[in-house]
């Protein structure tokens, strides 16, 4: 279930406006999880702005209309945030971020240069600079019009599809990042873990409270505190 990595319910912004249940549906059924949620998300805004007045927006950023910015959020310098994304309360994206397609949790930060597109993100998380997710499969045969679904990732190492051609990765509650580090798409990151710079997540399921660390795909998760194989 979703709520099984993250819960939705638990971010005050979010469970105001009824997104919370989406915490009792499988993964691979809600489908495009972040687009879900900005559907839900505008229907309970109604006519109230889409933009928090209490939310602060450089006027270097670029901000499309199709957004939801909650309550104490901060867009920096020429950061851009577009296509149905929704930030949660109090996050915060550095300067020179990309966010489309994606959903941010309350409290949690994006440094400098992060691009994320197709994403969820939750709760109080961090990532240092230069955070990549990827979105779709390299085999496309055409790579602006991807077709070919992807897989996420479950407990065990099997893997389910999506259905939807961009998916990048579902992230849990108090996750943090070091610098340069590329994640999805289709990997699903539990809550608690730890990415060490320039560590790469490929398709995989990262256990909660694990630490990922190194650049190569496969054999470097281990529970906290422990030693990467």
């Amino acid at each position: 279930m979703l709520g099984d990595v993250l819960r939705l319910g638990d971010d005050a912004f979010l469970k105001e406006l009824g997104v919370n249940a989406l915490d009792e549906q499988p993964i691979t059924s809600v489908g495009d999880i972040a687009d879900t949620v900005y559907r839900l998300t505008t229907a309970s805004l109604g006519d109230r702005p889409r933009i928090h007045p209490s939310a602060y927006v450089s006027p270097l950023a670029n901000v499309h209309d199709d957004v939801v910015i909650g309550p104490g959020a901060r867009i920096h310098e020429y950061s851009t945030v577009r296509a149905r994304t929704v930030i949660s309360s109090n996050v915060h994206i550095g300067y020179g971020c990309e966010i489309s397609r994606s959903m941010i949790g309350e409290h949690s930060v994006l440094s400098h240069r992060a691009t994320v597109g197709c994403c969820v993100i939750g709760r109080h998380c961090y990532f240092s600079a230069d955070l990549l997710t990827a979105a779709c499969l390299i085999s496309n045969s055409d790579m602006l019009q991807p077709d070919k679904p992807i897989a996420v990732a479950l407990p065990g190492g099997g893997r389910m599809s999506t259905g939807e051609p961009k998916w990048s990765a579902l992230v849990g509650d108090h996750v943090r990042a070091g610098s340069r580090v590329t994640i999805g798409p289709g990997a699903v990151i539990n809550a608690r873990s730890v990415l060490g710079a320039n560590a790469t997540v490929a398709t995989v399921w990262v256990p909660a409270d694990s630490r990922v660390s190194g650049p190569e795909p496969g054999c470097q998760i281990a529970p906290m505190g422990g030693h990467s194989c």
